[in-house]
């Protein structure tokens, strides 16, 4: 059968939010005994200038070159007349942050988090797919030859206790440390304020990387100060790279280092897709069935591509009796065991878990590079093909072009536009300002006085109401959750009597039903919450809308403030990633403000992860972490009593509290996103206040200046500077994000 390439990849992919099958041999995925190889040291290696799609790197050039044009005129306008020593510093800190920004466009166009058991081999997986694993012909201890592998991050046989890792691409040619080799390594720390990180260095040796992420290992090879500190989570830059992706390496959930679990649970709001990985020398287990529930419980929410992956096929490749490589008999029963365990109407879930396990080996793709530089090329091509590890960077690369790799895009041009923007607002304001005949500055400072009082008089007032507005909205969408008990009841009631809850298996299927009794019929349309909560939002939206032109007096919000900052998109778009703290704050003042009770904030860790990413919240989101909560519940009654004392009446009474916990869980996720929109809004009334004063200096010190001949020059050197600053914000606006409703 012929090789499958990249074009016939594609016809693979399920679109943007459905499962990704790879072509690989002897897996049912398609058949064909041939992956495409590239020859050790002739590979496609990502740098700045490359990237996946022809679509995408024309996006990714048009962005850089706005970034740059930005940059470059920051540093113009830090020159600017009339400029304070504050502007100046605050144009130069901005053009730093305009750096950074292209870093990012030039680098990561997805976030792929790795899942697994414990050493299931996602650290060695990510350390290859960048291409950046070692191999040393060493000599055991029996005297013979011995190979010895070095990723970027520790692996071991034993399962170990870790703390969150991340691997991310970074551009060499924008200043920053040394990413070089083997990466820089730095490291945040329990003790420490959030994001602050603290440097260890360039390409560090294994045991020091060990001692930083393992929690068994030798301390003493940290740097001395970091000896009895406890590590938070680590991340490597590197810029060499195979993919243009940021990998996280996540330990698992339930971890009893609740930082660590607050992070994972964080990784997984950011992450664009999920690789699930298993080891080839083993099969998946009841072990890993509550992760393997939570990572389906996201899917089912989020619809974030998940990817199956059997790694180190190449030390399960003994023969059966039918002649069936070991790892091609796991695969089978892997898939078996999806099929068995995840079902949707008694079907199995194919959107999930679509042809199911995919082999890779990254050790094969390293032997291959060490067969090539001794030019055995008949060997490398054969070690290259059986590791299939670039049909898994073509899946990725798959992926960019779908979809992430163009979000990433946007995000990052607003995020750059929400920098420029106000410098171009405030140096319209001047350039206006400068216009002026002199005898009708005053009048200029009197109408600008006025709108900076009714923006006082407005802000809190107006908080106040449209928080009413939005509990209303809320309660509203809220209505059908008298339903849910006795939905749950008639639905799940039968099939609890009919199930002995004290076998894991058991209750496992019982969770996975109830999961998608408490998905279908919040997303069921047109009378589920999730679509009255679609229809009551854009109500909401639009109140807000009328409300601010009906207090600044205006026809159009954009004559009353800059169109950067009072935009109804960017009132609705993701806030900014919050730091974990200020997550629980506004957690708390949510549920305050909508009376929701404090267990369900105290437990609401999913919500809080979602919103330390910075997700807009899909309102289904409420029904991930409540069956688990309750399960839990009644787990730990039965570790209290005999199992026969388990009862399934238990279970069934159980149904009531759980859909009463499920509503306010909803109702904090719905109201979350709603305090979005007016944290933006309040947000923006404060830096239009801030502008509003910064005009009216400019104002009386145009009026403290006598004229001078000098005036035409500085009009036309400032609206020079607009023209080029307002053209630049024009084409971030075209390269935004897509908005999610």
């Amino acid at each position: 059968m012929p090789c499958r390439g990249p074009d016939q990849l594609r016809r693979y992919c399920r679109p943007w939010g459905a499962s990704i099958l790879m072509t690989a041999p002897g897996t049912g995925i398609g058949g064909g005994d041939c992956v495409k190889w590239s020859a050790p040291g002739r590979t496609k290696r990502y740098n700045s200038s490359v990237t996946t799609t022809t679509g995408i790197e024309e996006l990714r050039v048009e962005l850089r070159q706005a970034l740059d044009r930005g940059t470059a005129w920051l540093g113009a306008v830090a020159d600017a007349p009339t400029v304070t020593e504050e502007w100046r510093a605050e144009a130069e800190r901005d053009a730093r942050l305009m750096r950074q920004l292209r870093t990012r466009a030039a680098s990561s166009l997805i976030n792929v988090a790795l899942l697994g058991a414990f050493s299931s081999g996602k650290s060695f997986l990510l350390s290859g797919l960048q291409g950046k694993l070692d191999l040393l012909q060493e000599t055991g201890s029996d005297g013979l030859p011995a190979e010895k592998f070095v990723g970027l991050l520790p692996s071991s046989p034993v399962p170990t206790t870790a703390c969150p890792a991340t691997v991310s691409p970074v551009d060499d040619t924008a200043g920053g440390p040394d990413a070089g080799g083997s990466g820089f390594l730095r490291v945040q720390f329990a003790d420490a304020a959030e994001n602050q990180w603290e440097d260890v260095g360039n390409s560090p040796a294994p045991a020091v990387v060990a001692a930083y992420a393992m929690q068994d290992a030798d301390t003493s090879n940290r740097l001395r100060p970091h000896w009895n500190r406890e590590v938070a989570e680590i991340e490597i830059l590197v810029s060499s790279f195979r993919v243009p992706a940021k990998l996280y390496d996540l330990p698992g959930f339930g971890s009893p280092n609740a930082i660590h679990d607050t992070i994972v649970k964080q990784a997984m709001g950011e992450a664009d897709c999920f690789i699930y990985v298993s080891h080839a020398s083993r099969t998946l287990s009841e072990n890993e069935l509550d992760l393997i529930r939570t990572l389906y419980a996201h899917y089912r929410i989020y619809r974030k591509p998940v990817l199956w992956v059997l790694t180190a096929i190449d030390l399960a490749t003994q023969l059966d009796h039918r002649n069936v490589p070991a790892w091609q008999a796991t695969i089978d029963r892997n898939n078996a065991y999806l099929r068995e365990h995840f079902t949707v109407d008694g079907r199995p879930d194919l959107d999930f878990f679509g042809a199911g396990f995919v082999p890779v080996s990254p050790a094969s793709e390293v032997r291959a590079a060490t067969f090539e530089a001794q030019g055995q090329t008949a060997l490398a091509r054969r070690q290259a093909a059986e590791s299939r590890m670039d049909a898994l960077r073509e899946t990725l690369e798959a992926l960019i072009g779908r979809g992430s790799g163009r979000y990433h895009l946007g995000k990052v041009a607003d995020e750059a536009r929400a920098l420029l923007g106000p410098r171009v607002s405030l140096l319209g304001e001047r350039l206006r300002t400068e216009r002026l005949p002199i005898d009708e500055l005053q009048g200029r400072l009197d109408a600008l006085a006025e709108r900076r009082r009714r923006v006082d008089a407005v802000a809190t007032r107006l908080r106040e109401e449209l928080e009413g507005r939005l509990k209303e909205h809320v309660r509203r969408a809220a209505r059908p959750f008298n339903r849910l008990a006795a939905h749950l009841h008639a639905t799940l009631d039968d099939e609890i009597r009919a199930t002995d809850v004290r076998r894991p298996v058991r209750v496992h299927q019982i969770q996975l039903a109830k999961t998608q009794a408490l998905h279908d019929w919040i997303e069921a349309a047109p009378d589920g919450p999730a679509r009255i909560w679609e229809r009551q939002l854009r109500q909401f939206k639009d109140v807000v809308t009328d409300r601010v032109r009906a207090e600044l007096g205006a026809d159009d919000p954009a004559t009353a403030l800059p169109g950067y900052t009072f935009d109804i998109n960017d009132l609705t778009m993701p806030r900014p990633r919050r730091n974990r703290s200020t997550v629980q704050d506004v957690l708390q003042r949510t549920a305050a403000f909508l009376g929701i009770s404090a267990p369900i904030v105290a437990t609401g860790t999913w919500i809080g992860g979602a919103a330390t990413a910075g997700l807009v919240f899909p309102p289904a989101a409420a029904v991930l972490g409540i069956s688990a909560l309750v399960y839990l519940g009644i787990q730990q009654r039965k570790s209290r009593r005999t199992s026969l004392e388990v009862t399934q009446q238990e279970w069934i009474d159980e149904l009531d509290v759980e859909a009463q916990q499920v509503r306010e869980s909803f109702e904090l996720a719905i109201g979350l996103q709603g305090m979005d929109v007016l944290d933006n809004l309040s947000d923006n009334l404060v830096r239009y206040a801030d502008e509003l004063d910064d005009a009216m200096d400019r104002v009386r010190d145009r009026m403290a200046r006598p004229e001078t001949q000098d005036q035409q020059a500085l009009v036309d050197r400032l609206r020079a500077t607009v023209e080029e600053g307002e053209s630049v914000v024009a084409t971030l606006r075209g390269l935004r994000a897509p908005r999610e409703e």
